[in-house]
């Protein structure tokens, strides 16, 4: 289905707006309770926890829609990348560097994810470039994001490390996002997200053990709770109106959640964890969203 065309139907633009605001809001708040998340249970079997869980829910609603699942020797061979690219690299990477990075910073490096998808979205069968008015909005988005955080000051050179880890976990998930844009699998959009947090989930499960977190992990109710939230919400869902919206809209504007999460991200941390939220951080906002206008709405 050509993306511009699916946008202009009437009949389906009530469920892109639905399934922007699941990406934007629930994907702003997973933030915050990885960040709690982190700091009670052992990060990797935390995340590899969370898929295994989301893509079991997503597998059984799967099998009761009938869906195809992968058959061919070639479409385990994309699943497997998918998983690597979207699961174990970009959220597991993510997610080991928010135990040092405060949420609102780790949000503000994730939209870099924009930056990418929008540079990568150009290549391909399916590329489209960006307009002046895309330019300028992504610009904007840059400058509220910046805005959002600033107070915070600079980091001390130790972040340096985990900074980067995320930036690169933003990178996997663009490359990720573009690939699955081109790709013409005949996958069932439920049963790929639950056979990809199936994948992804174990590879993570597995390197917490190779690492030694076994021994670290207990039941706390905090991260057991943070671990449930993101299963049903932050992947079951949002990961769902993600690959849907990826069939249906240019990826460029898929890509604008990560302008507003920053903005969701820091409300959540000043009202859940008492964080400081400024007029500085306030300008920013405005300024998010008009970046995410410019590049979204029609004229």
């Amino acid at each position: 289905m050509n993306p511009t065309s699916a946008a202009e139907d009437p009949r389906i633009r009530a469920r892109i707006v639905a399934a922007f605001a699941t990406i934007y809001l629930v994907w702003g708040s997973t933030f915050l309770a990885i960040r709690i998340g982190v700091q009670q249970l052992p990060p990797l079997l935390f995340g590899g926890l969370r898929f295994l869980l989301a893509g079991s829910l997503l597998a059984l609603v799967a099998l009761t829609l009938r869906e195809r699942f992968p058959r061919r020797v070639l479409e385990w061979r994309w699943m497997v990348l998918f998983s690597l690219l979207m699961i174990t690299f970009s959220n597991g990477m993510g997610t080991v560097a928010l135990q040092y990075v405060p949420s609102n910073e780790g949000a503000l490096l994730a939209a870099s994810s924009a930056i990418w998808i929008a540079v990568l979205g150009a290549i391909g069968p399916r590329g489209h470039a960006l307009t002046v008015r895309g330019l300028l909005g992504v610009l904007l988005g840059c400058i509220g994001v910046l805005l959002i955080v600033w107070p915070r000051g600079a980091q001390p050179a130790g972040q340096l490390g985990w900074q980067a880890l995320i930036l690169a976990s933003n990178l996997s998930w663009a490359v990720g996002t573009i690939l699955y844009r081109d790709s013409a699998l005949a996958i069932g959009p439920i049963a790929f997200n639950a056979v990809m947090m199936l994948l992804g989930g174990t590879w993570l499960v597995l390197g917490g053990v190779a690492t030694g977190e076994l021994p670290r992990w207990e039941w706390r109710p905090g991260g057991i709770a943070a671990m449930v939230y993101l299963a049903v919400f932050g992947s079951a869902l949002a990961y769902t109106a993600y690959s849907w919206l990826l069939k249906r809209v240019p990826a460029d504007r898929v890509g604008t959640f990560a302008y507003v999460n920053p903005a969701v991200a820091a409300v959540l941390g000043w009202a859940v964890l008492d964080e400081s939220l400024g007029a500085l951080q306030l300008v920013g906002m405005v300024v998010v969203l008009l970046g995410v206008a410019l590049v979204t709405l029609r004229r």
